[in-house]
């Protein structure tokens, strides 16, 4: 049966790999859990083995059938899975809307986002949040959500949704980085304790249902699930540039919806327009 098992798990790999990479699942992860799940497999299916017709075949067909459906089971419940979470205690904060990690920290001054320094490219910030905000000059977090992330969103301030709308688009890659501003998408955008936060939920070329559970005049709290975005995708979350701002994330860091703290802040509003340091 050892023989059977390697050899199912050499198909299950076969299987299973070209896809991690493709929907970015992480390609060492996704071998390690195969193995485990092939090794469960090929001991379960030991003490049936000798009734299996066909001989090595046979038996191998069986452990990668077993492993790559536990996988995608094991698949499907993180997928789905929605656990609660609780926001931490303190004024002034503005928690991540999304699980998933920090791909950007742009800075858009005069309403212009810079997205390629490679190609000197930069975008309109209203071609990303599709409406007019209070300030021009913002601060642009992006957040990557993987197929294995939460895929809940959540409040990242407690206020009034001021906006809720969504608008149609392309379903490209977000490896294209234009594509951020040509997908489909959905912006919310909240007023709370003197600051107004927008939250950007963008689709991917897997994505084709960004949902809502909140409506324009509602209040929220922090925290709150305010929306889903299936299969992984993009929230861009814009904050106003401002001097009190405190940014307490960078590219490359994950976070979780709901949980990790953004942005510090003070309460009193001060003027928009002021400069402040963050990362290009």
């Amino acid at each position: 049966m050892l023989l059977a098992t390697l050899v199912g798990l050499a198909l299950a790999w076969a299987f299973a790999l070209p896809l991690a990479w493709k929907w970015q699942l992480g390609v060492r992860r996704v071998a390690i859990s195969v193995a485990v799940l092939a090794a469960v497999a090929g001991l379960v299916l030991t003490p049936i083995a000798g009734s299996f017709p066909g001989g090595v075949a046979v038996r191998a067909a069986a452990v990668a059938v077993l492993a790559v459906l536990a996988a995608v089971a094991l698949l499907a419940w993180r997928f789905y899975r929605d656990p609660e979470r609780q926001p931490p205690a303190g004024n002034g904060l503005i928690i991540s809307p999304a699980d998933g990690e920090v791909c950007y920290v742009r800075r858009s001054e005069h309403g212009l986002l810079p997205v390629s320094t490679k190609h000197g490219h930069d975008y309109p910030l209203t071609e990303l949040t599709r409406t007019s905000l209070d300030s021009e000059d913002a601060i642009v977090i992006g957040i990557a959500m993987s197929f294995l992330d939460v895929h809940v969103n959540r409040a990242p301030i407690a206020g009034e949704v001021t906006l809720r709308r969504h608008f149609p688009g392309q379903f490209g890659s977000l490896r294209r980085p234009e594509m951020a501003f040509i997908n489909e998408r959905a912006t919310t955008v909240i007023n709370g304790d003197g600051i107004q936060v927008a939250m950007v939920q963008i689709a991917s070329r897997l994505v084709r249902q960004i949902a809502g559970f909140v409506r324009e005049g509602e209040r929220v709290t922090s925290g709150q699930r305010v929306g889903v975005i299936r299969l992984g995708s993009q929230v861009d979350l814009v904050l106003p540039l401002r001097p009190d701002i405190d940014i307490r994330v960078a590219p490359g860091q994950r976070v979780r919806a709901g949980e990790t703290v953004i942005a510090g802040y003070r309460s009193a509003p001060v003027p928009a327009r002021q400069a402040l340091e963050v990362a290009p």
